[in-house]
């Protein structure tokens, strides 16, 4: 991809991504590394979480660490959150990521990427995805978990459910769309994970990626360490599963930002 204005921000080159996808557009950002890295360029793509408040830029400046270490980032906005057009759905952003796919496949073809070091980092919901992802395809290098979500079906049968779907309507209007209907939404979930290419059980099997690590806390109720051991680590065996100790879903403190940094860095 060249430019004839290059943007950046900082030390980075930027550029504004489009996909169309299913007619409708969604966007994202593409940063890559300092200009004495060359291409082809290792890739990370990051897929977010639900419900996905922060920017994209405000996403990837926690992660400025790897584009000095020589990787171009992709973030992008899955359809249905913040300024994107379209309803979420496990599908919807199946199909996304797929879309995002094909499109490192053109830039491999470019020779802006390389074709054996494109890597995906996911966080919460996006790990899901991210594992969907990875049973259908082949080529993808290493994968990053943070606080995955992996019982997704719990969740979407547990009564705090639609009360945080309740709660982003009410207090974050428009952030996430398609669950103005809550009960709608949920059942539309639950008939989706009735499909078995979105089971998790069924979804692992499939699962071929080098390798696999997941960072989670000791203390994470959401995705306790007993889930990831049953449907992660004793059906895969290139998985790599990290333990911060006291730390919840999402980290507060300091210092765990810093030893996720450091553990992200040492994979990558």
């Amino acid at each position: 991809m060249e430019f004839k204005e290059k943007q950046y921000d900082g030390n980075y080159e930027v550029s504004e991504v489009e996909f169309y996808n299913e007619n409708q557009l969604f966007n994202g950002l593409l940063y890559f590394p300092p200009d004495h890295y060359q291409k082809p360029y290792s890739l990370i793509i990051y897929f977010h979480g639900f419900p996905q408040l922060s920017s994209l830029g405000d996403i990837v400046k926690n992660y400025y660490f790897l584009l000095d270490m020589g990787y171009s980032f992709l973030v992008m906005s899955f359809r249905g959150y913040n300024f994107t057009p379209g309803k979420i759905s496990i599908s919807s952003q199946t199909s996304d990521a797929l879309k995002v796919l094909e499109f490192t496949h053109l830039m491999v073809k470019k020779g802006i990427f390389k074709k054996n070091n494109i890597n995906i980092l996911a966080h919460d919901f996006g790990a899901y995805i991210a594992l969907i992802l990875a049973s259908r395809v082949k080529f993808l290098n290493k994968m990053l978990l943070l606080s995955p979500i992996i019982n997704l079906e719990k969740h979407v049968n547990h009564i705090d459910f639609s009360k945080s779907l309740y709660y982003i309507n009410r207090f974050l209007p428009g952030y996430v769309k398609g669950i103005q209907d809550v009960d709608n939404f949920i059942e539309m979930t639950k008939n989706e994970l009735k499909q078995k290419k979105y089971q998790i059980k069924e979804i692992i099997k499939g699962v071929n990626v080098d390798k696999i690590r997941i960072i989670s806390g000791s203390d994470d109720r959401i995705t306790p360490i007993y889930e990831i051991n049953e449907y992660i680590r004793n059906p895969l065996k290139n998985v790599e599963h990290v333990i911060i100790s006291r730390m919840a879903h999402e980290p507060y403190k300091e210092e765990e930002f810093n030893e996720i940094e450091e553990m992200i860095k040492n994979f990558f």
